[in-house]
């Protein structure tokens, strides 16, 4: 699956709406961090590994 930054677009829009992280930095901090995750972890990794232990080489993340 490609990474989706409309998805991660509209889910900072929504968190910054809410009454709970309007001046609570901490709350604001995890829901962010919480969206940067969900955004990463959706993305596709593609390369070619030489085997066992070996690391990935013309790799990229879509």
């Amino acid at each position: 699956m490609p990474l989706n930054k409309a998805r991660l677009i509209q889910r900072l829009i929504t968190m910054l709406h809410k009454p709970s992280t309007t001046g609570n930095v901490e709350t604001a901090a995890q829901e962010l961090a919480d969206a940067i995750e969900e955004y990463v972890k959706s993305g596709t990794v593609t390369g070619i590994c030489g085997g066992a232990g070996s690391p990935l080489t013309q790799g990229k993340v879509t």
